[in-house]
């Protein structure tokens, strides 16, 4: 079992938890304060077995464009 912790801004985390949820990975959601450029951010954590980090990895990314 892996943790994958996911710092994202605030306007991603909903939907990056839908989608994270849609494909069957549970998530934690911590409140956070601070962040880089003063700008919102959640702080994700993703339980996984090793061979699906790479999965959700790639929602992440899918989902949380620059």
């Amino acid at each position: 079992m892996k943790l994958v912790i996911a710092i994202v801004q605030d306007d991603d985390a909903l939907d990056l938890i839908e989608e994270l949820n849609d494909k069957g990975f549970r998530v934690t959601k911590l409140a956070t304060t601070g962040g880089f450029l003063k700008s919102g951010n959640t702080t994700l954590m993703i339980g996984v077995e090793k061979e699906k980090v790479t999965d959700v990895v790639k929602v992440v990314e899918d989902v949380c464009k620059m």
